[in-house]
This record gives structure tokens, C-alpha cells and sequence, in this order.
């Protein structure tokens, strides 16, 4: 057996660990279900405001204009009874200007009271929806951190093995890191197949007896003839020897 597969497999090992992480990594929540609440939340309250702000400037008109009806009434009943006018027309005719001055004043003070009980409604949903944007805020930065925990924990492990990767592949003749890195994308990132009681265990074929000597006396590489995988029998292998101090 070729004496780098050893290698190659602790090297496929690490290409798969580093898939699985890659993909954790991917598919970790940054939280963006709550960025959307928390921007819609903001978008809400700032419109509410924006009312309650218009419905501010409405009561006040309304209160100027309600000053100013009242300071005519004033002035057209002065006048009324003033004992200046004794034309009974006229007396007629100014008072029902005053009357009518005091139904505009009536539904001046009706409107008023209108503005200010939907003023009081939105007040209540400023408070409402502060609440509930306060709390929205505290969720997603508390989610946020542990996004930013898990994120740094998961390309910290990716880091630490792409490290070994680099370290394992400068052991392995090129020719033969060429040979699995273009394998593997067409194998479903599965180049290299142990051997597990003379048979493939990535497709279950059993190894014929050819292949079994090819694999005890080459050192070539030797694949496999139903999936075409390089096999790795790990009993091949000598055993790893502890250097003596």
C-alpha cells in the first residue's frame, strides 16, 4: 500500500471536520428576524410620534382659533348690549351673528376635545410601543451575542485545522495531494475509502483478491473498481513507533 495513505486519510478527516464546520458556520442566525422587528419597531414608533406631533400643532390652532371666537362673541355681545344700537334689525342681525358664532365656537370646542382624547390614545401607543421596542433591543443583543460567541468559536476550530491541514499536506507528496483535491469534489468529498473487512466501505464492495494482494504489495496507490476511491487499509499500516529519549 502506498505509504502516504495514512496521511491522505487523516487529511480527508480534516477536509470533513472543516465541511461540518464551514457549514455551522453558515448556517448560524445572525439574528436578522430580529433587525427586522427591531427596524419595523423603530419605523412604528417614529410614525406614531410623527402623529402625535401633527395632532400637537392641530390642538393648537384649535386652541388660538377657539381664543379668538370666544374674543369676538365677547366683543359682539359688548356691543349688543351697549345701548348703542336701537334698530331693531340690527339688533336682530347681531344676534344671530352671536349665535352663530356660538355654534362655530361649540364645534371648535368639540374638535378640540376630539384632538385631545386621540392625542391621549397616542400617547399610550408611544408608551406601548417603547416598551415593546426596549424589549425587542434587549433580545437582539443578547442574541447578537451569542451570535458573535458562536461565530468566533467556529472560525477559531475552522483556523486551528486549516493550521493542521497546511502542516499534513507539506508531509504528502503533491502529486498525490493533486490526485485526492481533484477527486474528491467528483466523489461527494469522499476520495479515499477505508478498507473494512475486505470490502470498500464507501460503496460496500467487496474487494476481489487481486485487488487485496494489489493493496498488501503495491506502493502505488490502488482504488476502488466499483467507485474508483482510493482505498486505505489501516491493519496495512506499520505501526507508529515512539522515538526513545
Amino acid at each position: 500500500m502506498h505509504p502516504q495513505m495514512r496521511l491522505l486519510d487523516r487529511l480527508q478527516q480534516l477536509d470533513d471536520e472543516l465541511d461540518q464546520l464551514r457549514q455551522l458556520l453558515k448556517r448560524l442566525d445572525p439574528g436578522e428576524h430580529l433587525r427586522q422587528r427591531l427596524n419595523e419597531s423603530r419605523q412604528r414608533l417614529e410614525e406614531i410620534k410623527q402623529r402625535y406631533r401633527e395632532l400637537q400643532a392641530a390642538a393648537h390652532d384649535q386652541q388660538l382659533q377657539l381664543q379668538s371666537a370666544e374674543e369676538r362673541i365677547r366683543h359682539a355681545e359688548a356691543e349688543l348690549y351697549s345701548g348703542r344700537i336701537r334698530n331693531p334689525r340690527e339688533l336682530e342681525a347681531l344676534q344671530h351673528d352671536i349665535d352663530a358664532m356660538r355654534r362655530a365656537h361649540d364645534q371648535m370646542e368639540l374638535e378640540l376635545l376630539r384632538l385631545w382624547e386621540e392625542m391621549e390614545t397616542q400617547g399610550q401607543q408611544i408608551q406601548e410601543t417603547e416598551a415593546d421596542l426596549r424589549q425587542i433591543e434587549v433580545m437582539f443583543e443578547q442574541h447578537q451575542q451569542r451570535y458573535q460567541a458562536q461565530k468566533a468559536r467556529l472560525e477559531a476550530e475552522i483556523e486551528k485545522r486549516e493550521a493542521m491541514r497546511a502542516q499534513l499536506v507539506a508531509q504528502i507528496e503533491p502529486a498525490l495531494v493533486q490526485r485526492y483535491e481533484t477527486m474528491r469534489p467528483r466523489l461527494a468529498r469522499k476520495a479515499v475509502a477505508r478498507v473494512e473487512n475486505e470490502a470498500c466501505a464507501a460503496c460496500r464492495t467487496k474487494l476481489t483478491p487481486y485487488l487485496v494482494n494489489r493493496l498488501k504489495e503495491s506502493h502505488d496507490p490502488v482504488t476502488c473498481e466499483s467507485c474508483g476511491r482510493m482505498l486505505y487499509w489501516a491493519a496495512l499500516d506499520p505501526p507508529e513507533t515512539t522515538p526513545t529519549p
